[in-house]
């Protein structure tokens, strides 16, 4: 399957590791960073405007850092141990701008993929994600273009795995289960029909 219409948001990297076992190694903003609901809707809404500042980041494991402007976790060549940088500030700032001229590409790269009606936005979480709030990123997303959202869920409804239906304005695609956040590339074969059924899934018009 061809999954380079599809663009990962988040939580995790689940579905990268997804595109990964499709050959899709494309870069994506978000492809790999640690996010929430909460934290995505702000920064859409706000354009990412100050995203990856330096004074902002701060480590939160080995390799990656947290931003606090919206509360998302990068991976980073800027090591820590045990919550401490290990490299000076003057190497970190050499590391920092490399970083930040990826990310500043990727947020242009972002934007360009959210204008593409083509394009299916992918958002799972494993605390399932309150049907208000998804609706509340399905207009978020919407601020940049006609791209779609698909909300992944886990269900326990064998009629629902695998398929995709409507609800709102956005996409929910159901899966048997969700990777664990420590295996997150023990994902479900089930995410393959889930595409799949999204990517011939009639638009609703508002």
């Amino acid at each position: 399957m061809n999954t380079e219409q599809f663009e990962n948001i988040g939580d995790n990297c689940e579905f990268g590791f997804v595109q990964r076992v499709h050959g899709n190694e494309s870069g994506g903003l978000l492809r790999w960073v640690r996010s929430s609901p909460e934290a995505l809707i702000q920064a859409l809404r706000n354009r990412f405007e100050g995203l990856y500042a330096f004074e902002n980041l701060s480590p939160s494991w080995d390799n990656m850092v947290s931003d606090s402007r919206y509360g998302l976790f990068f991976h980073t060549e800027m090591f820590s141990k045990d919550l401490k940088w290990v490299e000076s500030e003057e190497k970190r700032r050499e590391i920092y701008k490399s970083e930040k001229e990826k990310i500043d590409y990727l947020v242009e790269k972002f934007f360009r993929r959210l204008a593409d009606p083509s394009v299916i936005v992918v958002f799972k979480q494993n605390e399932a994600i309150a049907p208000e709030q998804a609706e509340d990123l399905a207009q978020a997303v919407a601020l940049y273009g006609p791209a779609r959202l698909l909300i992944m869920r886990e269900t326990q409804d064998k009629t629902l795995m695998g398929h995709v239906r409507q609800e709102g304005s956005y996409l929910a695609g159901y899966l048997d289960y969700l990777a664990p956040y420590s295996q997150s590339d023990q994902f479900s074969p089930l995410w393959e029909s889930v595409l799949g059924e999204a990517l011939v899934a009639p638009r609703v018009t508002p």
